[in-house]
């Protein structure tokens, strides 16, 4: 007797399935209707039939004939998938699919094979009027034959949105190349579009700074285009808008930790002028090709701009701003994380940088740069060259206390070792209005965190994340600094950075990743990773076993976080 393997299984549990779903038996659960909440939700499936019927279809033999690995493309549905994977033996095709109306039902038909004999999924015939149930984040051996030739192709399936982009040739750093942009939205319904599959005109480059060096894995921006103009369309439920990022947090083992924290950040805090914005992103998951070439697991994220600040366009009523430092810089020239003046004030080798920081927002003809910059470099100076007499008396005119006791709890909860003099925004609505005049902190790019440094090694568990500025808060404590430091993390060492309340962030992303299979096919395309830093900088992917050392490093940083609190922040 043949044993009971997983195939097996899964061939009953088909032939089943597809029982009751004929005879009405099992709901098919749409875009409106919910299962009950005493259930539990089956794993999805996607539902196989022939195009045309096979009259005469025969089981799939390991005969005579001769093995072909091309023997023929696939569609489903009419429709051709993206090849993702070729080996010697076998091509594997993805096919995007959307449970927006139930669960999705294709019709497959074949181009290249003449006079096919036998049609098989996962050792199940197929046929025209009997579907043949694959599990989504399964991979489906197709198994075809004619009279003279076999062969195998794997089918695999994504309900994660599908990115194409098309150019004429390379895609370089900071030059924007005419491209197409094609988006399969899985949730196009809830998204008001009449379709899933939608074509933009666009211009694309790379972006990034040490992520750019990456040679496979390259983060993007793009914008969508019309009319030769910059053209605001809302893309997989995110906002409005023309200009888009690609991140793909190669350096992270996990491909979550930006995205998670600032998940996190926009629980914590909201701007004061705008209490619907937190100044963090947001970013849904999707998977990538660049022509024809996949390239994984990727965010498509909203910008951290001026709409993302809540700041006002010029020559209105406010007075906006928006800083962010870059580079670490060197000690004697990095105004960054308030290190250094260097020699020269802002503005005088290029209008909208100093150093390591750059002014992003406003920008253009008819800015007036030296009014933008005065305060932020007054304000650095204070931090950097004030007496304590000076820091106590003026700090509070450029920064909210709040806001940076918030950001220091939440950078070293996080263990963000990149944040502290890279990384850092720096937002405020205006200049003059005495309820919006003061600097807020935002955190960007949080890729180096929670247990890994920018080279992707481990971080050590006790370690101060700090800068100059915050040195010197804790130290002379102005306006009870540690007071309002200690106060928040008592509440939110419970709630939003406590290590369930980060995990829980992890947990569901990550279940969305692996539902579709796409921790397989990027563990599958990204196998290792070696850092531009020194190639001992190096790791296997493995989302599982990276989870696994999250989860154990974020409940020892948070236990540790409640002795440093108290003993830099503890009322004595």
């Amino acid at each position: 007797m043949r044993p009971f393997t997983r195939s097996s299984a899964y061939r009953l549990l088909s032939l089943l399935l597809c029982a009751c779903l004929a005879a009405g038996l099992l709901p098919v659960y749409g875009e409106e209707a919910e299962p009950p909440e005493d259930t539990v939700p089956a794993e999805k499936q996607v539902l196989l039939y022939l195009a045309e019927p096979l009259p005469d279809n025969q089981p799939y033999a390991m005969d005579h004939r001769k093995y072909v690995r091309d023997i023929a493309v696939p569609l489903l549905s009419g429709e051709r998938g993206h090849l993702i994977r070729k080996t010697t033996q076998v091509a594997t095709w993805l096919f995007p699919v959307s449970y927006a109306q139930g669960t999705p039902a294709l019709r497959l038909s074949l181009e290249g094979i003449r006079q096919p004999t036998s049609i098989s999924v996962n050792g199940v015939l197929l046929s025209a009027d009997q579907p043949v149930a694959v599990p989504l984040k399964e991979v489906a051996e197709l198994r075809v034959a004619n009279e003279q030739q076999r062969g195998m192709i794997r089918l695999t399936f994504t309900n994660l949105p599908v990115i194409q982009i098309k150019n004429d040739g390379n895609i370089y750093k900071d030059v924007d190349d005419p491209c197409t942009v094609t988006v399969f939205d899985p949730d196009y319904l809830a998204h008001g579009l009449e379709a899933p599959l939608t074509v933009y005109d666009g211009v694309v480059s790379r972006r990034g700074g040490s992520s750019a060096r990456f040679a496979d894995k390259h983060p993007y921006n793009f914008s969508l285009m019309k009319d030769g103009q910059k053209w605001d369309q809302p893309l997989l439920g995110l906002r409005k808008d023309s200009d888009w990022l690609l991140d793909s947090a190669y350096i992270d083992r996990s491909r979550m930790r930006n995205r998670v924290l600032m998940d996190v950040w926009h629980e914590i805090y909201r701007l004061p002028w705008d209490q619907t914005l937190s100044g963090a992103t947001r970013g849904v998951y999707v998977e990538l090709f660049v022509g024809t070439h996949y390239r994984g697991l990727y965010v498509l994220g909203e910008k951290q701009d001026r709409r993302q600040l809540g700041l006002a366009k010029p020559g209105g009523k406010w007075n906006s701003s928006f800083f962010r430092t870059g580079e670490t810089g060197s000690n004697s020239a990095s105004p960054a994380g308030f290190v250094s003046l260097g020699k020269y004030r802002p503005g005088k080798e290029d209008p909208q940088k100093w150093y390591n920081i750059e002014l992003r927002y406003p920008k253009g003809s008819g800015v007036d740069y030296a009014a933008h910059w005065n305060d932020f470099y007054e304000f650095t100076r204070l931090v950097v060259q004030g007496t304590p007499e000076e820091f106590a008396a003026e700090i509070t005119r450029y920064a909210d206390l709040e806001n940076l006791a918030l950001y220091w709890l939440f950078a070293n909860a996080a263990d963000m070792t990149d944040n502290m003099r890279k990384n850092m925004s720096f937002a405020r609505l205006d200049d003059q209005d005495p309820r919006f005049n003061r600097y807020q902190l935002i955190p960007w790019d949080m890729d180096a965190s929670l247990g890994r440094l920018y080279s992707s090694r481990r971080s050590k568990d006790r370690q101060l994340i700090s800068n100059r500025l915050f040195d010197r808060l804790l130290a002379e404590n102005p306006q009870d600094f540690r007071g309002t430091a200690y106060t928040l993390w008592q509440k939110l060492r419970e709630g939003p950075l406590s290590a369930d309340g980060i995990m829980k962030h992890f947990e569901n992303y990550f279940s969305i990743i692996s539902e579709s299979g796409a921790d397989r096919r990027e563990m599958e395309k990204f196998p290792t990773f070696t850092s531009y830093v020194t190639a001992q900088n190096s790791y296997k992917l493995n989302f599982e076993a990276e989870l696994k050392y999250i989860r154990e490093y974020t409940e020892r940083r948070i236990a540790w976080m409640d002795g440093m609190v108290e003993e830099q922040c503890g009322r004595q």
